[in-house]
């Protein structure tokens, strides 16, 4: 049997929309999921946290203030999501931006603006068992210098 150039092209035409929309189906359940930590992060709700967050997980970053990595169990920092808001919850800022989705992998960049703080959050999201899950967070954060 003959395959010609045309065959080929023809192929690779037809599956090229079909893996594209399967990247794009994984990039909106990457979405979904993060919209879930944004909701725990404004709301402080464990259970939130508890639905996209792998208890096996790890934090870690680096304290300006203490002058060393920190580093965590995902399990210890979301007790922190203990179901009360932050006092200055209206005046928080937070936005992220996936910057990538492969296979059952992706990254995500969260950018928090706090009214004494600013940071950054590194998430790795890996689907399992059919679900995205963050299983490490890598942030970098500071003091914002106190206003004149």
């Amino acid at each position: 049997m003959q395959i010609t150039i045309r065959s080929i092209v023809l192929t690779i035409a037809l599956l090229l929309p079909t893996f594209a929309l399967a990247q794009s189906g994984e990039r909106d359940a990457v979405d979904q999921a993060m919209k879930k930590l944004m909701r725990a992060f404004e709301t402080s709700d464990p259970n939130l946290i508890q639905e996209v967050l792998r208890k096996d997980g790890v934090v870690l970053g680096y304290s300006t203030s203490r002058n060393q990595v920190m580093t965590q169990t995902a399990e210890e920092w979301a007790k922190g999501f203990d179901g009360k808001p932050a006092d200055d919850e209206a005046q928080r800022k937070r936005s992220y931006e996936i910057l990538d989705v492969s296979g059952n992998a992706a990254v995500v960049k969260v950018m928090l603006d706090y009214p004494g703080w600013e940071g950054l959050d590194y998430l790795a999201l890996s689907k399992i068992d059919g679900k995205w899950m963050i299983f490490s967070k890598s942030w970098n954060g500071r003091r914002k210098p106190a206003a004149q």
